[in-house]
């Protein structure tokens, strides 16, 4: 017997297009790469003709409609949507967004796929930050509530979910997209070739936030032949092996190396180490380490900008700034970030003009002079450190864990992202790392190195996956009734089942993967959920096993532990097999006749992704529906 079933969301189904060539051409196929980021996100392509050129060959989409940013470069485009109300019921994105736009601001989107962020103090901020609303974070409703009030999660959009919104979104993107290759192609050639869209999602990502990215990608209606999902360390640790491989320090990579990658975005800073195992024909590399990350990207320096702005002026001047005017895209907004941008450590102090709301004209000990703020080094500095130190412990954290794992000094930390191309930050790792004998290195292009790298990852091909072994990032297994033994397990867990009358215990945890084992491409690893069901005539026949994780360094006993967390749920209906296919019992304490059903659920985890099937006395029965919890 299973636990009681929590929330049931609609199944989970992939399909993909193909594309016919009906005069019998072999297609010329193109590779295009999607990062939809937290705050910013890019697109990159290639052809299997420029392929030839490396890295170089690797083109970037950059004409995204609005002015451009304040970065001077529209290497990447801003993660944010807003919806004008009927009669001009149009769609804002992107750089289309001015810090005096009327309509409700949406941002973050990528977030809200992610059941983790549920709660999340940070999320709130960051939210209030990016979309002008920093009394509360519930921006689609006049009543705000006040930071810190206890939500059950990220608020709702209205009439939309987040699944659309980022549909939305995407669509937009793929317009653009469209416009731009079609353009270097032309139209008609385009048209015709074959579409593969390698779409990037965080190493962290949960089964049920690649589900929903998936679901969001097919509305978007990009049109590809093929799709598929590459984790973004995995993306842009590729892309950065190429390019050392290409230019002077191809030496520097050799089979046993082992080097971290540091990719420090907008919104996380995620970390993770690999181990070189293959340098020719192609890279293959296995994890060193399982990985980690935090919420401490470039936009939470915005954050602590603000934060230290209320401090140096007081909260009574603070409050009087409106919310468009301190929110991101703001004037106020824009010469900071300018600034944090070319932000080295050192230079001459930077001259912020403030809004007029604030009251304050001139005021020498605040150093504010027409209200213009001079903002020393030391004080930016301070802005910056609290990013810049949680960055370097998990930095710390990974040097260690790989030297924990007896593999040694890691050889090199890699840098990318966009706020890995900030001088201060890169200047701080590259500080530590000295110290320790530990090579730094950056890519060319470092904010849009997962882009690119997804290119380069689909133009392998289906067979040539970079990471040869991956580590598991979290305990795997199941929850299922034991017989009740007392002192063992707990009263609460104990109920009489109805058929048998035996005393059980619900949702005991069986354990089949423990975190950090290690999980080859090549030959996958393969769980097995053996469940048992007793049904009476007439009763229904669906049976279903549930994949639970837990992410403790101890997993839990219980299924009812906060700790054990619900993957997904797999279903199988065995209505159409006769009776008389199953066992007949009859228990002795109730007299009842019943039937059992004991079954296989059969999990592979190959190439960060789980297959399943359902077995019945060995054999494969039919296919299963996968659902993911709310």
């Amino acid at each position: 017997m299973l636990p009681p079933s929590r929330s049931i969301p609609q199944p989970y189904r992939v399909s993909q297009q193909t594309t016919t060539n009906t005069m019998g051409r072999e297609e010329k196929r193109i590779v295009i790469g999607l990062d939809f980021g937290t705050t910013y996100s890019g697109v990159a392509y290639c052809d299997d003709a420029a392929a030839k050129e490396g890295t170089s060959g690797v083109k970037l989409v950059m004409g995204w409609p609005g002015p451009i940013t304040q970065n001077a470069t529209n290497e990447k485009v801003p993660s944010r949507i807003a919806y004008n109300p009927p009669p001009n019921a149009t769609i804002l994105w992107g750089n289309q967004i001015k810090h005096n736009t009327k309509a409700a601001v949406h941002a973050c989107m990528k977030l809200r796929l992610d059941e983790k962020m549920k709660g999340s103090e940070q999320f709130r901020m960051l939210l209030a930050f990016l979309t002008s609303r920093m009394t509360g974070l519930d921006v689609d409703v006049d009543e705000l509530p006040a930071l810190g009030t206890e939500l059950d999660g990220p608020p709702e959009y209205p009439g939309k979910d987040p699944v659309d919104m980022v549909a939305d979104y995407l669509t937009e993107v793929r317009k653009a997209t469209w416009t731009e290759i079609g353009n270097a192609y032309g139209d008609e050639m385009f048209a015709q070739m074959r579409k593969e869209l390698v779409v990037t999602v965080p190493a962290v990502w949960s089964e049920r936030a690649k589900d929903l990215t998936l679901k969001a990608v097919q509305r978007a209606n990009f049109g590809a032949a093929k799709t598929m999902l590459v984790t973004e360390p995995e993306a842009a640790a590729i892309y950065t092996l190429k390019c050392m491989r290409e230019g002077i320090n191809k030496d520097d990579i050799k089979v046993g190396d082992v080097f971290v990658l540091c990719d420090a975005g907008g919104g996380t800073v995620d970390l993770i180490s690999y181990r070189i195992t293959q340098v020719q024909p192609t890279f293959r590399i296995e994890e060193a380490a399982v990985g980690t990350g935090d919420k401490c990207g470039a936009t939470y320096v915005d954050k602590e900008f603000l934060a230290w702005l209320e401090r140096w002026i007081g909260p009574d001047a603070y409050k009087k700034i409106p919310a468009a005017k301190a929110r991101h895209g703001s004037q106020m907004m824009t010469t900071f970030e300018t600034a944090k941008f070319t932000f080295s450590g050192d230079g001459e102090d930077m001259d912020i003009r403030l809004p007029s709301e604030c009251g304050i004209d001139t005021d020498e000990s605040l150093n504010i002079d027409d209200r213009t703020l001079s903002f020393t080094k030391d004080q930016m500095r301070t802005v910056f450190d609290p990013c810049v130190n949680r960055t370097l412990e998990l930095v710390d954290g990974q040097v260690a864990a790989v030297m924990k794992a007896g593999l040694g000094k890691p050889k090199m930390v890699f840098v990318v992202g966009g706020f890995g191309r900030n001088r201060y930050l890169y200047r701080r790792i590259q500080e530590y790392c000295t110290e320790r004998g530990i090579q730094t290195r950056q890519p060319a292009w470092p904010w849009s190195a997962v882009a690119r790298g997804a290119v380069c990852r689909g133009l392998e091909g289906a067979g040539a996956g970079l990471i040869a072994v991956r580590l598991a990032r979290k305990f795997y297994g199941t929850a299922a009734s034991e017989p009740f033994r007392p002192g063992v397990h707990s009263e609460e867990d104990m109920y009489v089942n109805e058929i048998t009358g035996r005393k059980m215990a619900r949702g005991q945890m069986t354990w089949l993967c423990d975190k950090g084992d290690r999980l080859p491409d090549d030959t996958p690893r393969t769980m097995n959920i053996e469940l048992s069901r007793q049904f009476e005539p007439g009763d229904e026949r669906e049976v279903m096993g549930v994949l639970v994780g837990c992410t403790d360094d101890v997993p839990c006993r219980r299924f009812a532990d906060d700790a054990a967390q619900v993957i997904c749920r797999v279903r199988a209906d065995f209505s159409d097999m006769p009776l008389s296919s199953f066992p007949k019992s009859r228990s002795f304490a109730t007299g009842k006749e019943y039937y059992e059903l004991d079954f296989k659920l059969e999990a592979t985890f190959k190439s960060d992704v789980i297959h399943w099937r359902l077995l019945y006395q060995g054999i494969e029965y039919g296919s299963t529906t996968v659902t993911y919890d709310e």
